[in-house]
């Protein structure tokens, strides 16, 4: 008896291990699912508008060009950096905040997957993410959080919200505290921005808007037809 027994409850414990391990898989997939097929943000007709439309695949030119205005922000080191220091390359900004749960880290994982699909044409982007929190978002955090996640070719940026604001108002950016997070000032809140990413070209003029959901290799192809001879 007790041997039917044991039986009988090791191969309880078995069937409720294998449910818990294919729900855990079940729920992986669903992540990676979303994570492919996540519909592109609308385009903002507010302050960010421009001449032209988006096309199917949320990929908007810029047309003509928009100069982007001087700025001086400071990379996770603590050096100062500038608009001018991007010249010579195309650089793909995009903002956010690195408590962020979930667009910021998946922006940055496109971004880590377009920059491999460019391959040899790699080091002609610079890919950065510009901080809107920098009362948290540190040199020194933001230094912490991209070795913690092994993204040292992504450059990161933060600031005082006057220097990022005038940056990314030409841009459209806008950024606050979300009216949810009651408890602000207690440094637990998320705050709400502009999504996607945007690049400039050689010149520091911005030439391009990726909407939020634009898969890498549209973003890749979309790279490689403007920097190919």
């Amino acid at each position: 008896m007790k041997t039917k027994r044991s039986s009988h409850l090791f191969d309880r414990l078995l069937v409720s291990l294998l449910a818990g391990l294919l729900l855990g898989i079940a729920a992986l997939g669903l992540f990676l699912f979303y994570d492919r097929i996540r519909e592109p943000e609308a385009v903002s007709s507010g302050p960010f508008e421009v001449a032209g439309s988006a096309t199917v695949d949320g990929v908007l030119p810029i047309d003509p060009p928009l100069d982007m205005p001087a700025f001086e922000l400071f990379d996770s080191g603590g050096n100062p950096f500038r608009l001018s220091d991007f010249r010579g390359r195309h650089a793909l900004l995009s903002f956010g905040f690195t408590h962020c749960p979930d667009i910021c880290p998946l922006t940055l994982n496109d971004f880590e997957r377009t920059r491999a699909l460019l391959g040899d044409l790699a080091n002609s982007v610079a890919f950065v993410f510009i901080s809107v929190d920098g009362k948290r978002d540190t040199p020194a955090a933001l230094r912490e959080y991209f070795e913690f996640r092994n993204l040292d070719t992504i450059v990161a940026l933060t600031g005082a919200e006057a220097s990022v604001l005038a940056l990314g108002e030409p841009l459209g950016l806008s950024f606050e505290i979300s009216a949810e997070n009651e408890s602000g000032s207690s440094g637990n809140y998320l705050i709400n921005h502009t999504t996607g990413s945007f690049l400039l070209d050689q010149a520091g003029r911005w030439i391009r808007r990726y909407q939020f959901g634009v898969p890498p290799e549209t973003m890749a192809a979309d790279l490689v037809a403007l920097l190919g001879p």
